[in-house]
């Protein structure tokens, strides 16, 4: 029970959130153009902050551990060409192919991994999930700004698809966090939580404009893309990437951040930058929200097997 309480918490904040859009597009307060605004204003500003304060208020020399830092790299690396090769074998159209792809791979590691941690190890021992964190998070969005880049109609080539990839909002924001950790000063306190607190608006705030542009009777089209991005984000990819772990001897809160980055639902951030890039940003929507609700129970079962068998 205490382990689907877990679970639980985890989730259903983000499905609140989705179920206040919601409720706010049903009572009028606002068109579709606003929500498609706003979730572009979000997407620039909020998100590049919330980059930058993940990566810069992170501590790279807690807890560091380099296999756990490497087997994430490479897995990460691996199911993204996994991935990549499959929904192009079974999905035709590339606007899909672009949502699915990154919906396979890029995981809310963000939203689940710490408050999980810290709710089976306590407040003080998750410098390992954050760590995981500051590194997985920044892979996750250089590869889905390259997929989304490589699938769009505006691209003219290589030099399009970098140019594409050096403007994006989050790379950028990670960017200028590394020269800023690379410089002897350090931020202002008052100029680092006025980003700070810029930043913590971005999950929600896109959390919100998903469920304000969330149709449910657009499902049932999307039903055949939904069942091959909840089947291969929240089923497949843990039962490929979480034994292997297992074999190589990761235990305890590094088995744990592994099995959340990998079991998580997919990114909500990937439904922000699929609208922003002209994808098709409805079944991006979708993927989100189911695979959020599927993976309140996968998430619940890993949790309960690993506990079982006394791994973490």
């Amino acid at each position: 029970m205490e382990n689907l309480i877990i679970s639980l918490n985890a989730v259903l904040p983000l499905m609140i959130c989705i179920g206040v859009g919601y409720v706010a597009r049903r009572m009028k307060l606002g068109d579709e153009q606003f929500f498609l605004k706003c979730n572009s204003f979000c997407f620039k500003v909020f998100m590049s902050m919330m980059m930058f304060t993940n990566i810069y208020d992170a501590d790279i020399t807690t807890a560091f551990q380099p296999a756990l830092i490497a087997f994430a790299v490479a897995a990460i690396l691996l199911v993204t060409a996994a991935a990549f090769f499959i929904v192009r074998a079974l999905v035709p159209d590339s606007s899909r192919r672009a949502v699915l792809t990154q919906a396979i791979f890029r995981s809310n590691y963000v939203i689940f991994g710490i408050p999980v941690a810290a709710n089976l190890y306590g407040e003080g021992n998750v410098a390992t999930a954050a760590l995981l964190s500051a590194v997985a998070v920044p892979i996750f969005n250089v590869l889905a700004v390259f997929t989304l880049e490589y699938y769009s109609d505006r691209k003219t080539g290589v030099k399009s698809l970098l140019k594409g990839i050096a403007t994006n909002p989050l790379i950028l924001g990670a960017v200028a966090a590394l020269i800023m950790m690379a410089l002897p000063v350090r931020i202002p306190t008052a100029v680092h939580d006025a980003v700070q607190d810029l930043g913590q608006a971005a999950t929600p705030l896109a959390l919100v404009i998903l469920g304000a542009t969330f149709r449910f009777g657009a499902v049932r089209k999307n039903l055949r893309y939904l069942t091959i991005g909840i089947i291969g984000k929240v089923l497949l990819v843990p039962l490929l990437v979480i034994p292997v772990a297992i074999l190589l001897g990761f235990r305890d809160i590094a088995l744990l951040s592994l099995t959340i980055l990998f079991a998580s639902p997919t990114a909500v951030t990937s439904f922000t930058m699929a609208a922003a890039a002209g994808h098709d940003g409805e079944l991006a929507g979708q993927q989100v929200v189911f695979s959020s609700i599927a993976a309140l129970f996968t998430v619940f079962l890993w949790i309960f097997v690993l506990k079982s068998f006394a791994l973490i």
